[in-house]
C-alpha cells in the first residue's frame, strides 16, 4: 500500500494531466492498482512457488465438515 503523500501525489498528477480532481477513495485505489501494474511489469509476477511458500503455508486451513 502507498503512502498517503504518494497517494496525493498521484491525484495531483491525475488532475493536472485529465482535470478531475478524484476521491481520496478513487486515488487511493487507482495509484495502488497503478503501482501494483507497475510491480508485475518490471519485477515479474511471483512464481506459485512463491506464492505457496509465503502465502498458502503461513495460514491454518480448516477442513470443510460438510
Amino acid at each position: 500500500m502507498l503512502s498517503q503523500e504518494a497517494i496525493e501525489e498521484f491525484n495531483e498528477l491525475y488532475e493536472k494531466r485529465y482535470g478531475v480532481r478524484l476521491s481520496d477513495e478513487e486515488a487511493n485505489l487507482r495509484a495502488n492498482n497503478l503501482f501494483k501494474l507497475y510491480k508485475i511489469t518490471y519485477m515479474g509476477e511471483p512464481s506459485i512457488d512463491d506464492f505457496n511458500k509465503n502465502v498458502v503455508n503461513n495460514h491454518e486451513y480448516q477442513t470443510n465438515l460438510n
